[in-house]
């Protein structure tokens, strides 16, 4: 079952990640995230479209093929590189054979293999668009049951763990292996992935090296972070070497003034901006043109693909070189940067210290934009209000408030199918069953004026996509009528954070990704998601340090 906030509740203890293979989050460990790792996958893939071009790419390709490892996983269709694609990119924290490593926290060792980082890439039928989707590395989910990857871990099949209170998602790599984390996200999007590829990040400076260095975008205030070494002050900077390292490792001391500082969520937005950065510098100086004339890029390829794992699908001359001959064209402007919208909430599992949980239905909107290969348009997509069928349920006991919502949803041009009674509710909330109701539902709630909460009443390993229907309104005693404001302010986010229980939800350091993405320069409200085009100014969207 459900619980409340609006959202999938994945509770699991800090603690309690030990146990289920899940390494702990010591202070260095959050800050080697996102663009550790993909800072060079967006390089990565680059190059490899640039091999194909000049006389001798293939030669060279074919040399570069011969570092890269595959491997089996389970689970994934192996579908040809052809038509819409969805990737599984991982950036495992493993740092194995590195020497002097820093950070691990007691236990652990470099072999540990957390998912940092999370990104669905889906790839549309032409390949001339990218969506990326972070799903940050805290969020918790149902997760099955996996077969454990070594001794180290654990013997024999660990979970399923249903939530609450669930486990955490990054662990599932390191738990049961690729095909574990395959799993685990196909259960919580409903997508069903085509490939795989990891990364570990033994190789993040050296390629930021050879590239010649990333230019970054600090804002007013600077950057200075005494955990991960960064002294930055405000303006554009080249970094190279453990600068560019610091500089993406950095957490504690993003998101000043906002409700995730030192969270996730800025800290994904400024590891955004570093990939932006690289797809600019990349496209700008022509890497991907004629490589005869680029011979660094050669250095970055080899070091590149010494650290990539795919699927056997994958691992093939053949199907990676058909792979970068179809992003020839993919410019910086065609790819989305998107991230999961989450929210954290203690109220019903106090005994747990932090969760984040997928936000509903926004989650469920934005993977049914992937399942149906429809770009990021910079905001949540709305049904014709006449598209949207509605069950109007008074969980209020007064008399008439459901037929009167009824027609005050019908002027509006809802297609209001039943009108009927539900157990007594103090809050209002918005449910649906499966992915295919997400956009209704999302866009009923944004008729009504102050956000509800929503709810997916399909529950995991069930199939999340569905089929078309009516969603249910249960109207509760915080309803306070029909026809939106204009711009859904952070008090209505704050109440469609409540518990399904009809108690108010205890926040933690981040309430949602529309919070974050208002603190970084977007609209306020729930339809927000963060997000980035690629093409955008390194300096806009950024988070604040807290100076």
């Amino acid at each position: 079952m459900r619980h409340g906030s609006g959202g999938r509740v994945r509770y699991r203890s800090r603690s309690a990640g030990r146990a289920r293979g899940s390494a702990r989050h010591f202070t260095y460990w959050h800050h080697l995230g996102l663009a550790g790792k993909i800072g060079y996958i967006a390089a990565t893939f680059s190059a490899l479209v640039a091999v194909t071009a000049g006389v001798g790419g293939y030669a060279y390709y074919r040399h570069l093929v011969g570092n890269i490892s595959d491997v089996n996983v389970g689970g994934l269709t192996g579908r040809s590189v052809y038509g819409q694609l969805n990737i599984l990119v991982l950036g495992s924290q493993q740092r194995a054979g590195q020497k002097g490593y820093f950070g691990v926290a007691p236990g652990d060792s470099p072999d540990t293999d957390n998912s940092d980082n999370l990104l669905l890439v889906h790839l549309n039928a032409t390949h001339t668009h990218a969506t990326v989707l972070s799903i940050p590395r805290d969020t918790f989910v149902y997760e099955p049951g996996c077969k454990a990857r070594t001794r180290m871990i654990g013997i024999g099949i660990q979970g399923p763990y249903a939530y609450p209170p669930g486990n955490i998602i990054d662990g599932a790599l390191n738990i049961g292996g690729p095909t574990c984390a395959v799993r685990t996200v196909e259960d919580l999007t409903g997508i069903k992935l085509d490939h795989f590829v990891e990364f570990d990040f033994n190789s993040f400076r050296t390629m930021v090296d050879a590239i010649g260095g990333v230019e970054v975008c600090v804002p007013k205030g600077g950057y200075y972070d005494k955990a991960s070494g960064v002294h930055l002050t405000a303006g554009r900077h080249l970094l190279k070497y453990d600068q560019a390292l610091a500089y993406v490792r950095q957490r504690d001391d993003l998101g000043a003034g906002t409700t995730d500082a030192g969270g996730d969520l800025p800290r994904i937005a400024v590891q955004q901006a570093f990939i932006s950065s690289v797809l600019q510098k990349v496209e700008k100086e022509g890497l991907l043109s004629n490589i005869r004339e680029v011979p660094q890029l050669l250095d970055i390829l080899s070091t590149a693909t010494k650290a990539l794992t795919v699927d056997k699908g994958l691992g093939t001359v053949n199907n990676l070189l058909t792979l970068a001959k179809s992003l020839a064209h993919l410019q910086a402007s065609d790819v989305s940067l998107i991230t999961m919208p989450t929210t954290m909430d203690t109220f019903d599992y106090p005994t747990y210290s932090e969760h984040e949980m997928a936000v509903q239905p926004q989650d469920d909107v934005l993977f049914g934009m992937i399942l149906h290969d429809q770009s990021w348009q910079g905001h949540l997509p709305l049904e014709p209000h006449r598209k949207v069928q509605v069950r109007v349920l008074n969980g209020t006991g007064e008399t008439g408030l459901a037929s009167r919502t009824a027609a005050s949803l019908r002027k509006l041009g809802f297609d209001v199918v039943k009108i009927g009674n539900a157990p007594y509710t103090s809050t209002t909330t918005v449910t649906y069953s499966g992915i295919e109701r997400a956009d209704s539902a999302y866009t009923l709630m944004t008729a009504l004026k102050e956000f509800p909460a929503g709810e997916n009443l399909r529950n995991e390993p069930e199939n999340q996509v569905g089929s078309w229907g009516p969603v249910n309104l249960i109207l509760g005693t915080d309803f306070a009528g029909v026809t939106a404001p204009k711009h859904v302010t952070k008090a209505a986010l704050d109440k469609s954070s409540k518990s399904k229980h009809g108690k108010k939800a205890k926040h933690s350091k981040g309430d949602s990704a529309a919070t974050a993405a208002a603190a970084y320069g977007s609209a306020t409200g729930p339809g927000d998601v963060q997000s980035r085009n690629a093409a955008a100014n390194i300096c806009s969207g950024l988070p604040l340090g807290d100076n």
